[in-house]
Parts: structure tokens; C-alpha cells; sequence
């Protein structure tokens, strides 16, 4: 059996705070390339979880813009509403005695926002190396846009991205929540924490924090799953092409809210 260890970053200042390089100096979170990480550096990559990823935020926002209308009422849910007429399956007692003729009362349905639910977001953002940073950030902006949707509509969202990576008998999870479901939605900051460059420089200088770790940084492993969890998957997310995210993201949330096919 594998032993695992799992470091919960409860926000952006623990995510960022790994403790001291202990791995061999072969491979650094510092030496990644432009291509590679989708950043010129570690210090811009720090600079770009805290102040956002503007642009990210804007494709999440189009693209969740273009289900909206279509999704409204798919993106609520139905609850028994009183109708009054002469006849019913109740009695109104103080209209009857009010004289009102319409005094008897039936239930009907009505929509109404999807208000009070609460879902968690989990993305399993570790991917192989030979995944380009485009397609991550593909998948960065395709989660993000799932949460706007989804809050949009009154649904609470919490969204967690988890890096876990294995190698002999080790298993090492890197949990970093990026939004509790009671805070509002700061899209830039969300996607930004999805980021190519949030795995392959911060997550990767948390793994360099493992006296052990191989000069391949690992492999892939399952991620800690909870209850209602909806886990997203960073690998295949990263291969749906553009034409086919908004049919992908009505499928996310006709899933999340329970809505027949």
C-alpha cells in the first residue's frame, strides 16, 4: 500500500507558501520554459494567481454567456406554489369565512432559481508532460466557466484544484482551494489559479520539497474525493476542442443540477 500525504492550501497565501527545496537539483519549478508552464518565471507566475487572469476570466465569461439563456430555466428547480379557484383539493379556512368564493386551494408547480444549493468543483489538475499549456488552459477556463454558470443562477459553488502525483510507494496530494462556496465568484483569480503555470511551477516547487522525489516528478494518481464532489479532469478537459465547450459545459450543469437528458 502507498503511504499518502495530502497538504490542504486553504487559499492563494498557503498554496504559495511551500516549505524548503529538499529534491535533487535536477529539474526546477524555477527553470520552466515559456512554452512549458505558460509563464516567464516563478515571480510572474506568483504575480498572476494574485492579481488574475484577466483573459482567462473573459473566455469563461463568453463562453458560459452562450448557454445562459437557453440554461435559464433548465437552471432552476420546481417548487409547489397555492392556487386559489372554486374548487381545489384544500379549503382555505379564512377566505371561506371571509365570503371569498375562491376559496378552495390547489398545488402547482413553479420555477424558481436554483438558490441554496451548494456543489463543489474538483479539478484534478495534474496532466503528463507532453500536454501543451494551451490545453490547459483550455481546461482552466472551461472549470471557471462551469462555476460562473452554475453561480449565476444561485447555485453555491466551491472549486478546489488537486495535484496528485505518485512515485515508489508514495502518493503526494496538493489540494489548493481557490473560492469557499459563501465567497462571491472573482472569475480572474479563479482561472488564474487553474493556470498551467499554477501546476508546473507551484505545485511542482511543492513536490521539490520531497527529498525523494524522481527526476520525472512522478505520475499520476487519484485524487481525494468527497461525497457530492463533481471532479473534472485537467487531462480530458485539456482535449475537448473549442467547437465542442458549450455543449460540454450544458452537460456539466444539467448534470450537477439532476435535469433529465
Amino acid at each position: 500500500m502507498k503511504q499518502r500525504t495530502t497538504i490542504e492550501c486553504d487559499g492563494l497565501a498557503a498554496f504559495l507558501s511551500p516549505g524548503p527545496r529538499m529534491a535533487p537539483e535536477r529539474r526546477s519549478s524555477e527553470e520552466g520554459t515559456r512554452e512549458f508552464t505558460g509563464t516567464r518565471s516563478y515571480r510572474e507566475t506568483e504575480a498572476l494567481l494574485r492579481d488574475g487572469w484577466p483573459a482567462g476570466a473573459e473566455q469563461a465569461r463568453a463562453l458560459s454567456a452562450s448557454i445562459a439563456a437557453e440554461m435559464a430555466e433548465a437552471l432552476s428547480t420546481e417548487r409547489p406554489a397555492p392556487v386559489w379557484d372554486v374548487a381545489g383539493d384544500d379549503a382555505d379556512v379564512s377566505r371561506f369565512l371571509s365570503g371569498e368564493p375562491e376559496n378552495m386551494m390547489a398545488w402547482e408547480p413553479e420555477h424558481v432559481p436554483a438558490a441554496g444549493r451548494v456543489v463543489r468543483l474538483l479539478l484534478g489538475g495534474r496532466v503528463a508532460w507532453h500536454v501543451g499549456e494551451e490545453h490547459l488552459q483550455r481546461a482552466a477556463v472551461l472549470t471557471a466557466a462551469a462555476a460562473d454558470v452554475l453561480e449565476a443562477r444561485g447555485v453555491r459553488v466551491e472549486v478546489v484544484v488537486s495535484y496528485a502525483v505518485a512515485w515508489g510507494a508514495k502518493v503526494l496530494e496538493i489540494r489548493h482551494r481557490l473560492k469557499a462556496a459563501e465567497e462571491p465568484l472573482d472569475l480572474p483569480r479563479i482561472v488564474a489559479g487553474m493556470h498551467p503555470s499554477a501546476f508546473r511551477r507551484v505545485a511542482f516547487k511543492w513536490l521539490e520539497t520531497q527529498p525523494d522525489l524522481p527526476s520525472s516528478y512522478g505520475h499520476g494518481a487519484a485524487v481525494t474525493v468527497a461525497d457530492g464532489d463533481v471532479v473534472l479532469d485537467a487531462d480530458k478537459l485539456s482535449a475537448i476542442k473549442p467547437e465542442a465547450r458549450a455543449a460540454w459545459l450544458r452537460q456539466q450543469a444539467e448534470a450537477v443540477l439532476g435535469i433529465p437528458a
